[in-house]
C-alpha cells in the first residue's frame, strides 16, 4: 500500500510541475545569405546600434566555433572598434515569472578578457566578464514581472577592439507557477501518504 501510494505522489508532482512556453527565440541559423557577415545588420528579431557587431557562422576563416560546432553566432564586438548594443524586437509580458536563457564564450582567439551588460526591462540587469579561453556556457535566470508591459533583451558589450563575448541560443520563457487548486492535489496526495505510512 505504501508503495502504491509513493508511486501516486510522484506522479501527482510531475504532473503538477511548472511549465515553459517560450515566447522569444534566436538561435541566428536562418540570418544572412552566407556563412559569415562582418558589421552585420539585417537580423530578423534584433536592431544593432551604438556600434557594430558580427554574424559568424561555421566553418569561418576565424576559428570561431559557435554552440555545437555548427550554425551561427554573433559576436558582440563587430569590426568597427565599436562594440554594439545589440536590442532584441519589443517583447510583450504578461504579469508572471520568466526564464531568460542564452548561451555565452569567450572571444576565442587569444586576447585579453571582455565584458557585457546583459537587461530586460528593470527586470533582469546582469554583467558577465570571460576571459578569451571560456567555452560556451548556458546562462539561465528567473525573474517575476509585476504588471504587463513590453521590453527587450540587451546585450550592451563594453570596449570596442574587434573581438569580443560570442553570442547564440536566446531563449525567453513563461513559466507558470503551481495553481492554487494543484497545491491542493498535492496537499491531499501527501496526507494520503502520511495516513498510508501511519497504518
Amino acid at each position: 500500500m505504501y508503495t502504491r501510494m509513493t508511486a501516486f505522489v510522484v506522479a501527482m508532482l510531475l504532473a503538477v510541475s511548472a511549465q515553459a512556453a517560450i515566447i522569444f527565440q534566436d538561435d541566428f541559423d536562418s540570418e544572412g545569405t552566407q556563412t559569415s557577415h562582418l558589421n552585420y545588420n539585417g537580423f530578423t528579431n534584433w536592431t544593432v546600434s551604438e556600434g557594430t557587431v558580427d554574424l559568424v557562422g561555421t566553418p569561418n576563416p576565424w576559428g570561431i566555433g559557435c554552440v555545437g560546432g555548427a550554425g551561427k553566432c554573433v559576436d558582440l564586438d563587430g569590426t568597427t572598434r565599436n562594440a554594439g548594443v545589440f536590442s532584441s524586437s519589443s517583447i510583450f509580458l504578461a504579469a508572471g515569472t520568466y526564464e531568460l536563457s542564452f548561451d555565452i564564450s569567450g572571444n576565442q582567439r587569444n586576447s585579453g578578457g571582455d565584458t557585457m551588460a546583459v537587461t530586460l526591462g528593470g527586470f533582469f540587469d546582469q554583467n558577465f566578464s570571460l576571459n578569451s579561453s571560456d567555452p560556451w556556457q548556458t546562462v539561465t535566470y528567473q525573474f517575476i514581472v509585476g504588471s504587463d508591459t513590453s521590453d527587450s533583451i540587451i546585450f550592451n558589450h563594453a570596449g570596442g577592439d574587434n573581438i569580443g563575448i560570442m553570442l547564440d541560443n536566446v531563449v525567453l520563457s513563461s513559466v507558470d507557477v503551481l495553481e492554487p487548486g494543484s497545491l491542493a492535489l498535492l496537499g491531499l496526495g501527501l496526507l494520503g501518504l502520511r495516513v498510508a505510512r501511519k497504518r
